[in-house]
């Protein structure tokens, strides 16, 4: 009672440490964290667009089910509705809707937004135009009268396509409607960034319960997408499978701890190591990192197997003598083989992602604080029962084998080529791989611009990039009648360069002179018919120079800075495509035309970013592995046995890679990572089966330490691997199929036994 007694004030000292260091974490759940450092401009666009992408606020949304007209009734309902809720800043869904403060920028701005001013004022012009305005007060009465006072030119709907996130997409009675007619499109812009998750979390259940409590809304299906959808869905799986998981794997330990030991106090005296570990895990976590990963204490949950893979060790050896004497006995392989496992955990941590790297930071503090407690369990006064260990079944001396099944697995790796490797770039994004579905398909239905291409044009200041992009899409009409691409978007239909602006204030007649001219044009308006129109461009030499700034606090201001932003020391603009069907095309005729843009193929750029990443990760991987060799060579003293040592992990690895590569399409630094943690725990098998088998007794003691340590920590692993996240299902089939492999390996390598 004494002994559980104090397990129990240590218990209780770090749960109250954990807690500290729980509230001293700041959680987050970005989508970039797992992704590498980019190394240059293009790199950084593709994790900008992975991590928030043009209009990063932006909810996409369509509904399913019903008539035609059903849906757009319902379209309608469903975008008032929205409307009302406070974090929403806009909802678009093919009407034309304008908040007072977007209305009054754009009628301030109009004369300086749209072209061919000459054109527009010319005589027939004008009589067509104000035709068109009869027209419009036939159909809507006096309550078209005010906005027919104030745009007799129509430029206000001209300007209207600029406010629309989408283009091109299909309309049905002022609705947006995908290129079938089967679903309603709609688009929110929130009123928070994308990471924001407490507050896009509470938007996005806003959404959905807006949607359920409509008339009706069983007769329809609502699908979200977007970066704060994305996001939202992204944490609310991180928690889940970190709890879920967790609390699965936590009672798996416990029922094979309870049957292999048939001690409540061992199995509680057995979390000490594990709660020790996690705690240090969380403080040196908090401290090196200003935020932590929500998928980082996913990942650390994986400490479970690692850390009780000691106290299996110290206890199973512990069965017929006293625990000090059992301690200082192990003491040796347990240090080594925790030592190697460190070095493999520290590899990690020097990862360019952040989200690798805090994961190393964890398992590397929580290792090695596992491993000293281990050691210092017998200060505790703790006992297991004095039993002898029994016979274990000698398994069959096949050293050669693993041998010659890691020289199969190189062989069949190098056969498979490239295709070993996956250079998915969203694979190291915690992303269910449906939602990610769900958001393009929705962003292709919408046709937001190409998801995979954008023109880049990069200058030294403002005005250059301005004035490039507009040289850019002087000649793009070129390539649209090529039938390459179907349009565009572009900062400049917003911010034109100031150059262009001058032009156009320029081009403006004085109100006197345009008076005279739509008095000319139609003489059913009466003298003073226009007047508004005319106050609003007497007032046109107040107006300032239009910039990015000019459009802050409105619904533009998204799609500017989407658009338009600073790169470094200078300006960065982006022009996306619209119904883009050559790209190749494209590109080479913006190359051949000496164009100041040049078009970014996301995919491929992710992919030899992928690509240097996993070359730099192997770099660190394969110096890990050679300290790991060094470490093993000067402390066991004998090449001949370090090799023996060596070999069952290594085979493992090299094996589970072919396995991985071939079924689990191709290998990520996710699974290079896996490689080495489960090359960590197989090396710890081997080292205690090569060196602690003097003696019959001794060797029962060890293989069947190490057959009860490959149960706990494959099992954790392979409970990990069930996560619907692609990451820790990964890392969790990686590493079980690797320990099982590495049990094996070494239980065949283990030298017959001979009497000393």
């Amino acid at each position: 009672m004494k002994s559980s007694f104090k397990v129990l004030v240590c218990l209780a000292i770090l749960a109250g440490l954990g807690v500290f260091a729980v509230s001293q974490l700041e959680l987050d759940y970005r989508l970039d964290a797992f992704l590498p450092a980019p190394a240059d401009p293009e790199q950084s666009l593709v994790v900008d667009q992975i991590s928030a992408g043009p209009g990063g606020r932006i909810v996409l949304a369509a509904l399913a089910g019903g008539s035609l007209e059903q849906r757009i009734a319902f379209s309608r309902e469903l975008a008032a509705s929205w409307r009302r809720l406070d974090d929403v800043v806009r909802v678009d869904n093919g009407e034309l809707q304008l908040d007072p403060t977007t209305e009054r920028r754009l009628m301030q701005a109009r004369f300086l937004l749209l072209p061919d001013i000459e054109q527009r004022l010319g005589e027939a012009a004008l009589a067509d135009a104000l035709a068109d305005r009869v027209a419009d007060l036939a159909l809507g009465g006096r309550q078209a009268e005010e906005l027919i006072r104030r745009d007799p030119l129509g430029m206000v709907p001209e300007l209207a396509t600029i406010l629309s996130p989408i283009e091109g997409a299909e309309q049905h009675d002022g609705v947006w409607l995908d290129s079938d007619g089967e679903r309603a499109l709609l688009t929110v812009i929130s009123a928070w960034p994308p990471f924001a998750i407490a507050e896009q979390t509470r938007l996005v259940e806003q959404l959905k319960a807006s949607f359920v409590d409509l008339p009706a809304s069983e007769t329809f299906t609502l699908t979200l997408g977007g970066a704060p959808a994305i996001a939202v869905d992204s944490a609310d799986r991180s928690r889940a499978d970190a709890i879920t998981l967790s609390l699965i794997g936590s009672g798996f330990l416990l029922l094979v701890l309870s049957i292999a030991w048939r001690s409540p106090a061992l199995v509680l005296a057995g979390t000490l190591p594990l709660a020790a570990g996690v705690v240090a895990g969380l403080l040196v976590t908090a401290l090196a990192f200003d935020q932590v990963h929500g998928l980082t204490l996913a990942f650390g949950f994986t400490l479970l197997g690692v850390a009780l893979d000691y106290p299996i060790h110290l206890f199973g050896h512990a069965r017929d003598r006293r625990l000090d004497v059992a301690a200082r006995a192990i003491s040796r392989p347990l240090l080594l083989g925790a030592a190697s496992t460190l070095i493999a955990y520290l590899a990690i941590w020097a990862s360019t992602s952040p989200g690798l790297a805090q994961l190393g930071a964890f398992s590397a503090a929580g290792l090695a604080t596992a491993a000293l407690v281990t050691l210092a369990l017998p200060a505790l006064g703790i006992q297991p029962a004095a039993r002898g260990p029994g016979m274990v079944r000698a398994w069959p001396y096949l050293p050669w084998l693993p041998l010659m099944l890691a020289a199969a697995a190189l062989i069949a790796l190098v056969i498979q080529g490239e295709q070993r490797w996956s250079s998915d770039l969203t694979r190291l994004s915690p992303v269910d791989s449906q939602a990610l579905a769900d958001d393009l398909d929705l962003r292709m239905a919408m046709q937001t611009g190409d998801v995979r291409h954008m023109m880049v044009i990069r200058q030294h200041s403002l005005e250059a990039t301005l004035e490039a992009t507009e040289a850019l899409v002087e000649r793009l009409p070129e390539a649209e009648q090529r039938g390459w691409l179907a349009g565009w978007q572009s900062p400049t239909a917003l911010v034109p360069s100031p150059a262009r602006q001058a032009d156009r204030r320029a081009a403006w007649p004085d109100r006197r002179e345009l008076a005279e001219r739509l008095a000319t044009a139609d003489a059913r308006f009466q003298p003073e018919a226009f007047d508004p129109f005319l106050d609003d461009l007497a007032q046109l030499d107040q107006l300032g120079e239009l910039g990015p700034d000019s459009w802050s606090d409105t619904a533009l201001d998204l799609r500017v800075a989407s658009l338009l932003s600073r790169d470094g020391d200078g300006w960065r603009a982006l022009v996306l495509p619209v119904g883009l069907a050559d790209a190749d095309a494209l590109g080479s005729w913006l190359s051949a035309i000496e164009a100041p843009a040049a078009l970014v193929d996301l995919r491929a750029t992710s992919e030899a970013m992928v690509t240097a990443y996993r070359r730099d990760a192997g770099f660190s991987l394969a110096i890990a592995m050679a300290l790991i060799a060094v470490l093993l060579l000067l402390r066991l003293g004998s090449l001949k046995l370090a090799a023996g040592v060596l070999l069952p992990p290594l085979a493992a690895m090299l094996c589970t890679a072919a396995i991985m590569a071939r079924l689990d399409g191709g290998l990520t630094i996710v699974h290079l990572i896996g490689l080495l943690l489960a090359g960590g725990i197989g090396l710890d098998f081997a080292i205690f089966a090569r060196t602690l088998s003097g003696d019959r007794r001794l060797r029962a003691r060890t293989n069947r330490a190490i057959g009860l340590c490959c149960l706990s920590s494959g099992g954790v692993f392979l409970i990990l691997g069930q996560s619907d996240i692609g990451l820790l299902r990964m890392l969790g089939l990686t590493v079980a199929l690797g320990i099982l492999l590495s049990w094996i390996f070494a239980k065949i390598s283990q030298p017959p036994w001979r009497h000393l």
